[in-house]
């Protein structure tokens, strides 16, 4: 029987990671018998849905394959966003269906900002399914997977109307299974099924895409030629987009986003600054300035989660009280405050209009690059020279550390020998799939170096956090504030000790390396 339960009385799944598949089938087709498949036993309900969808007038979701609907019916009625989560799934976020019919819920629409870019959202398409869904049952009475046979039709809205795609409105059947708590070989075994029963394996992916057609504005292709352009563009177009996939984790804080988004904005900083054979360096410096910038915005809330980590650590191996006082609660708490309102500043920039011109940029700079006449030649010789020079900045970096005539100077410079092997670490990364072993020698010593140089930093930026916090998180007065004093004191001395450790080891590990002077050769 159709679903006639009120939707404002349905609850709404929690977000969650979605793992499916669509199959087209014909009006005759006959579902085959999935019994052996759900030891349990197969549950089924009927269901109508009516689905609005929501995009900019031009289809910037549509284009990155995000969906965002308001949906009536069925056990789920609600707010529904779907966003690419990895290779092979989504992350399906909710909300109630709410008073506003045209409104998103503004925690969805802040989820697809770096999609939007301020444009507005407005509804573009409007579905509806008569379902019959089929609930593949496990031995101890859990949902393995969800199978539903669709009957579907669609149009498309005016704000999105004038394409030259499937004609609206339109209809037609389809198959999608969805695991649940099963696994992934379920899936493949009841796709093996349906494609024997005469059904085939979508090749649109989601409802709203077969509605709107040739609307939708196509991705911008992976470069895949031989030259050194586009040994160098596929790294950067692989760049923008970790960069832009990463947006939305950074959004809901998603553990070690704030890292990879910002190793993505150095990586693609690599590409602009260290292959001036390949890309033009001044054409491409304010973007490279920004990309600065950005890191900029994401580095204080990553250092404080390394500070965090390492103070753990070290607090671990101190007794847990300190007269008194409980150093890891108090600390760590300081930590974590700090931590939250770095990531509400995040939060406020990536919804500004800087970093949406930034995005704007790099998409203009991964379809129209800036390139050098060296950029369509043969990429080995090319690389190679690019590669070679960011070793050489690499050796004089440590040689400016050896000479350094006082500490504070050696610190900076030590760290400069790391900022300096990250790069030639990203640029050997690159080239790797032309260079081949010579390459992959020099990216593995320069990440050897950089993990210890990184080890070494670390230690550094907790000694000057503890010089200026400790202070405040000593109880006032008496001998317990002193006895806090004092091991957090030891704490910092301790670092400095563990610090000269660390560089004694990265001179050693730089002596493994190739010759900086000659990095594609041998010593």
């Amino acid at each position: 029987m159709p679903d006639r339960q009120d939707p404002r009385k349905q609850q709404v799944r929690q977000d969650h990671i979605e793992i499916e598949a669509k199959y087209g089938a014909s009006p005759d087709f006959r579902l085959p018998d999935l019994a052996d498949l759900a030891p349990g036993g197969i549950e089924s309900a009927e269901h109508r849905l009516a689905a609005t969808y929501f995009d900019t007038g031009d289809l910037r979701l549509a284009a990155r394959r995000i969906t965002l609907r308001r949906r009536t019916g069925g056990p789920d009625a609600g707010w529904h966003l779907k966003i690419p989560w990895g290779p092979d799934a989504k992350k399906e976020f909710h909300e109630p269906l709410g008073k506003q019919e045209a409104t998103a819920p503004a925690r969805l629409s802040r989820l697809v900002a770096s999609a939007t870019r301020g444009a507005p959202l407005v509804p573009t398409a409007r579905i509806s399914t008569d379902r019959t869904e089929y609930a593949l049952i496990g031995a101890s009475g859990e949902r393995l997977a969800l199978l539903a046979d669709d009957a579907v039709s669609g149009e498309v809205l005016a704000a999105a109307d004038g394409g030259d795609g499937h004609p609206s409105p339109c209809s037609w059947r389809e198959v999608e299974v969805e695991l649940a708590s099963g696994p992934r070989t379920l899936l493949r075994s009841v796709g093996a099924r349906l494609e024997e029963a005469g059904a085939s394996p979508s090749t649109v992916g989601s409802k709203l895409l077969f509605v709107l057609g040739g609307r939708v504005p196509a991705p911008l292709p992976r470069p895949d030629g031989g030259s050194a352009g586009d040994v160098v563009l596929r790294y950067l177009w692989d760049q923008v987009q970790r960069l832009l996939d990463y947006d939305p984790r950074v959004r809901v804080d998603e553990e070690d986003a704030i890292h990879q988004m910002r190793v993505s904005t150095r990586r693609i900083r690599t590409v602009l600054q260290a292959f001036p054979s390949v890309v033009d360096r001044d054409a491409t410096r304010p973007v490279a300035d920004e990309l600065r910038w950005l890191s900029g915005v994401l580095s204080f809330a990553r250092d404080l989660e390394v500070m965090r980590e390492l103070c753990a650590r070290r607090f671990a191996e101190l007794p847990r009280r300190a007269a008194g006082h409980d150093l890891t609660d108090g600390w760590l708490g300081v930590l974590d405050e700090q931590r939250r309102r770095s990531h509400d500043r995040i939060l406020r920039e990536l919804s500004g209009d800087r970093y949406f011109t930034l995005l704007d940029d790099l998409d203009r700079l991964r379809a129209e690059p800036p390139m050098t006449e060296k950029a369509l030649r043969e990429a080995t010789s090319v690389l190679r020279r690019d590669v070679a020079r960011a070793c050489r900045r690499m050796d004089a970096a440590h040689d400016r550390a050896v000479a350094a005539p006082d500490a504070e100077t050696r610190v900076t410079a030590w760290h400069d020998v790391r900022k300096a092997a990250k790069r030639a670490r990203y640029a050997a990364t690159l080239a790797q799939p032309v260079l081949g072993a010579p390459a992959k020698r020099i990216r593995a010593w320069a990440t050897e170096l950089q993990q210890v140089l990184g080890e070494h930093q670390d230690g550094v930026a907790l000694q000057a956090y503890l010089d200026g916090n400790a202070p405040r998180l000593a109880p006032p007065g008496g001998i317990g504030r002193d006895a806090v004093l004092v091991t957090l004191g030891a704490m910092a001395g301790s670092e400095a000790t563990t610090g000269r450790a660390l560089i004694d080891r990265a001179e050693r590990v730089w002596e493994t390396g190739p010759d900086p002077k000659k990095p594609l050769g041998r010593r």
